[in-house]
C-alpha cells in the first residue's frame, strides 16, 4: 500500500535527514540536528573538513572549555611569553 505524500510547491521531493548545498555554499542545519547538538541561535562555530564530504562544525565555546586551562601559567602567561621571547 502506497502513502499518498504531498510533494512542496516547488515540486521538489523533500527527503528527511537531508538538505541541499545553496549556489552560496549555505546549507539549512536541521531541527532535529539543531536541537540535538543543544546549539542556539547566535551561536560562533568552527568549521573544518573532516575528509570528502563530511564537515564538521564545533561551537566555539565548547573549544575554549576543552582546552581552558591546558596551560599551567599560574595566572602570569604574559610575563612567560615575554621571558620566553627574550630567550630567543
Amino acid at each position: 500500500m502506497s502513502k499518498n505524500v504531498k510533494k512542496p510547491a516547488d515540486g521538489r521531493n523533500r527527503r528527511p535527514n537531508r538538505s541541499t548545498v545553496s549556489s552560496k555554499h549555505q546549507v539549512t542545519i536541521l531541527v532535529a540536528a539543531f536541537r540535538g547538538a543543544g546549539l542556539e541561535s547566535g551561536d560562533t562555530l568552527r568549521i573544518e573538513a573532516e575528509g570528502k564530504g563530511r564537515v564538521v562544525m564545533t561551537r566555539i565555546d565548547e573549544l575554549l572549555d576543552r582546552y581552558s586551562g591546558s596551560l599551567d601559567t599560574d595566572g602570569d602567561l604574559s610575563a612567560r611569553v615575554e621571558g620566553l621571547r627574550e630567550e630567543w
